[in-house]
């Protein structure tokens, strides 16, 4: 565990969300009410002391929370923030534990989902009128905004996002004739053959594409999902208002799985053997593959001299975790909406994205400043289709089993090759899994 004393980290909490709103061209929060008059939020010398305790499963964080902090304290110094981080899995656990038993942290960070079972039971605090009102004054696209409230209340401060983009290697695309990184998903295939270097017995040596074939929880269900929203698809389908179905079990998810088969099997293009996912990136063992923004701090690191660039993805499948205030100390929730609104600053925003790599929520800002440092953002800012986990408690658990599913049948069956109906009847099994969760949780569309 990190643990720090600082009084501008809980604006590191808000920054976060803020900074992935943080731009030279965003539109500054507007002053609150009683912020300023001597209430806790006043930066007076006179104002009263008041501790505010920030938790967060981000660690690679920490930096950005410090200088946070420090600058935040330069205005208010009367306030003091406390930050501790934990990997994300004891968070996780953490939070789980600690906010039924009220005695969590001033501001937990959490994915909506996660929120809305302590938002009903009463256990988060709705956000003061001039926080929503700045949520929903064109800062963030609306399924982002949408994410934050719960029976229209505002509860969450977008924090940080997560999205996909094709990352590529230069250098090799350039050895193999190709000018420009895959425009689409019909061109996956195309490269990944180009790509593959293979030695003299055909063995595999480098992927042209790195595929997510294995890994715990709903990791591969997730880079599955993304490849499936390039078509237009998705794990669940809304039917009507709460009610919801299958939807990989179609023309869309055949042609993706189909894409999976056809890389490991028939063209052998990746291979379960070979190093997966960042790692193969880094070392050059794979051209290109779809992963989040925080490879770029990363690879600033361990790859400084790749040679490679990001493309956008015509869909993405998001992730947003939002900031929460709980408690009933009124002083202590006041400084923590306070911080809040120092962290959405646009600078404090764009200074989160180059530090940490994560992506701000934020779609109003110009990040032309950060581009001439870190060019391979422009693949995580463009305008696309956007689709978010759906508000349904199962949800993970639907995500997880079709996962496994993958991992253990759809994408180790060579006997799919050249198959459709092995492949469709495989996606139908799974479907009636997830319809099955669906069912039971009162959420399936019949």
């Amino acid at each position: 565990m990190s643990k720090k004393w600082v009084s501008g980290t809980l604006v590191g909490i808000l920054a976060s969300s803020a900074m992935l709103a943080g731009c030279s061209g965003g539109k500054e929060t507007p002053p609150q009410a009683g912020a300023g008059s001597g209430g806790s939020g006043d930066g007076s010398a006179n104002a009263k002391p008041v501790e505010v305790s920030v938790w967060t499963g981000y660690p690679e964080l920490d930096p950005w929370f410090k200088k946070m902090a420090e600058e935040y304290k330069k205005t208010k110094p009367n306030v003091t923030i406390q930050v501790s981080s934990f990997p994300l899995r004891d968070y996780e656990k953490k939070v789980a534990a600690a906010i039924p038993a009220k005695n969590a942290a001033d501001i937990v960070p959490m994915s909506p989902n996660l929120a809305l079972r302590y938002i009903q039971g009463g256990l988060l605090q709705a956000a003061p009128d001039d926080i929503g009102q700045q949520i929903g004054s064109g800062m963030y696209d609306k399924i982002i905004v949408d994410k934050t409230k719960v029976d229209n209340k505002t509860y969450g401060v977008p924090f940080i996002k997560g999205a996909g983009a094709i990352f590529y290697n230069k250098d090799m695309l350039k050895e193999a004739g190709l000018a420009e990184p895959p425009a689409s998903v019909d061109q996956f295939l195309e490269y990944a053959q180009k790509l593959a270097k293979k030695d003299a017995s055909g063995n595999l040596e480098k992927a042209g594409m790195s595929l997510r074939l294995s890994g715990g929880g709903s990791g591969v269900g997730e880079k599955f999902w993304n490849i499936l929203a390039q078509r237009g698809g998705s794990i669940v389908k809304e039917i009507s208002p709460g009610k919801f179905k299958a939807d990989y079990n179609t023309e869309a998810g055949y042609q993706t799985l189909k894409m999976y088969v056809d890389m490991v099997h028939k063209y052998k293009t990746d291979d379960p053997k070979l190093k997966h996912d960042t790692e193969a990136f880094q070392t050059g063992l794979a051209a290109f593959y779809i992963r989040e923004s925080n490879v770029i701090m990363d690879t600033k690191t361990k790859a400084p001299n790749l040679n490679y660039g990001t493309a956008p993805l015509k869909a993405n499948v998001i992730s947003l975790v939002n900031y929460y205030v709980g408690g009933t100390d009124k002083a202590k929730a006041e400084a923590s909406w306070d911080f809040l609104r120092f962290l959405t600053k646009p600078e404090n925003q764009k200074s989160m994205v180059s530090m940490s790599g994560w992506l701000t929520p934020r779609s109003d800002l110009d990040m032309s400043d950060v581009y001439k440092d870190f060019p391979q953002y422009q693949g995580f800012f463009a305008k696309q289709d956007l689709q978010m986990y759906p508000d349904l408690p199962e949800f993970d658990e639907i995500l997880t089993k079709f996962a496994d599913k993958l991992a253990t049948k759809g994408f180790t069956d060579a006997s799919f090759v050249d198959q459709p109906e092995k492949m469709k009847a495989f996606l139908n099994e799974a479907a009636k899994e997830t319809n099955d969760i669906l069912k039971k949780a009162g959420h399936l569309a019949e």
